[in-house]
């Protein structure tokens, strides 16, 4: 087979040879998770649109109950789905780790596509107690989603085409936005009202279940229909990465005291906080502070998202042609990606701070949102650089600790902001998040790095920690 490049090593796990195909099994798995990420948002966020239409007069249709909740009773809904979520990431990892990940990713999400589609019956009966408990039950099943995704990713995904395929699948969380921002409220005042954006959302996830188990697989080893040549590609280029039969242990010690590991906590610990502050808190910044609507046409709210979808297709390829001409490390492309995510996004909240115009403000919005694709190449794909037979496991950590900021961002700015139209208040809303993603960055760059980590193989050896890639320096990016 004509080969570009055959580079082994152990740290950057760089195996580089034109693939047999361009097109192939291992992007229908892309496709697949992407519409994953889609659909598993859409079922996260309908209760966002569909809870104004329960408790007002957005539908049309007459028999459709409406209920009287207060604003603390719609806040402990919202937040709900949080809480289950946050709770499920570890364990769900470690079942992953010794559990089929598809079969675990296909049986949650029919939980979570199911408990949307009852919840309509259910809440006439039960009002808003058994909406929190629904809600809990889908954070605990879409818990398993991103550890799921990333152990799949380690066998599917070549280390020359990673970069791709994570910003692809992650792709469908802007997708998603964009969906729900421009259909949830015509469904909520369509004749069916607001049950149908449960109806909705559930049915596209049992569809997504039944494509899941006909046309999904474990690895390229157990798929049906992937062809031989393909699956030696995939499997020649991940040397690291065990097969479906070998069981490790967990090296919990090493993971817990790995610096690049807790590098890319503390990035994704910065990310949330600063993108749940903007998701969670702009609308309000911009009409009451603003005196700005921003929501006047669903096109200027999505706008954003979809710059974030588009733009993530060419940087993400960018950055794998980097990676593979041999202009960049893995360690310093990571970093530079991240880098143009959070120090760029800091620097966008910043002007944000300090700006008065409302047009102005849109346009710094729109940046801090965009670029903030780079971290689908920076350090959200990371743990598969660190450890591809235990990326799930690091998801599970940094995913966990990191979605903490949803439930706490939101307390901080309401300790905060006593006035939501007193602009010197917001500032410090907004500062506070640039500097969460400064110093998740700046931890990111000191600490973090794009080598395979000694730890990754069943029979390690701390004596084999050699750094093979002489690239691998770059950045502080030694391990």
């Amino acid at each position: 087979m004509d080969k570009k490049k055959s580079t082994v090593s152990r740290h950057s796990e760089l195996f580089i040879e034109t693939p047999p195909s361009w097109i192939g099994v291992r992007h229908l798995q892309v496709g697949l998770l992407f519409l994953c990420m889609l659909f598993a948002y859409i079922i996260r966020v309908n209760i966002s649109v569909a809870i104004v239409a329960m408790t007002g007069s957005s539908s049309s249709n007459v028999d459709v109950d409406t209920y009287e909740w207060d604003t603390s009773t719609k806040g402990l809904i919202l937040s709900a789905f949080f809480w289950g979520y946050l709770v499920m990431n570890i364990p769900a990892a470690v079942i992953g780790h010794s559990v089929n990940n598809k079969m675990l990713l296909g049986g949650s999400f029919a939980c979570a596509s199911i408990l949307s589609l009852i919840t309509p019956v259910l809440v006439g009966w039960g009002d808003a107690p058994v909406v929190v408990v629904i809600r809990v039950c889908q954070g605990l099943s879409q818990g398993f989603m991103m550890p799921m995704i990333h152990g799949l990713l380690s066998k599917w995904a070549p280390p020359q085409e990673r970069a791709r395929c994570a910003t692809y699948i992650l792709g469908g969380l802007q997708f998603g936005t964009m969906i729900v921002l421009s259909c949830s409220g015509v469904l909520a005042s369509s004749s069916w009202g607001w049950p149908s954006i449960f109806y909705f959302s559930g049915g596209l996830g049992l569809f997504w279940v039944v494509l899941w188990m006909l046309l999904g697989a474990n690895s390229p080893e157990a798929h049906p229909f992937i062809s031989a040549a393909e699956r030696q590609f995939i499997q020649r280029s991940l040397p690291s990465t065990a097969r479906d039969n070998v069981k490790m242990a967990i090296p919990w010690r090493d993971i817990l005291t790995s610096g690049p590991v807790w590098a890319a906590t503390l990035a994704h610990i910065g990310q949330n906080w600063a993108m749940w502050t903007i998701l969670t808190e702009i609308p309000t910044y911009f009409n009451k502070a603003l005196n700005y609507n921003l929501s006047n046409g669903g096109f200027l709210t999505a706008m954003p998202f979809l710059l974030m979808w588009l733009v993530s297709f060419p940087l993400s390829y960018i950055a794998d042609k980097l990676i593979i001409k041999g202009i960049t490390s893995v360690t310093a492309s990571r970093k530079i990606w991240n880098t143009v995510a959070h120090w760029g996004g800091a620097i966008a909240l910043i002007g944000l701070a300090f700006a008065t115009d409302s047009n102005m403000a849109v346009v710094l919005y729109t940046i801090a949102v965009t670029i903030n694709c780079c971290i689908y190449m920076g350090f959200n794909v990371n743990h598969l650089d660190l450890s591809p037979n235990f990326a799930r496991i690091l998801m599970g950590i940094t995913n966990g600790l990191a979605n903490v900021t949803s439930i706490i961002a939101p307390l901080f700015v309401g300790l905060v902001i006593n006035d939501e139209t007193d602009i010197g208040e917001w500032r410090i809303v907004f500062l506070f998040s640039a500097l969460a993603y400064f110093l998740g960055n700046l931890a990111f760059i000191i600490l973090g790095s794009g080598q395979l980590q000694d730890w990754n193989e069943p029979n390690f050896h701390h004596s084999n920690n050699v750094n093979t890639d002489p690239k691998e320096d770059d950045w502080n990016g030694s391990a």
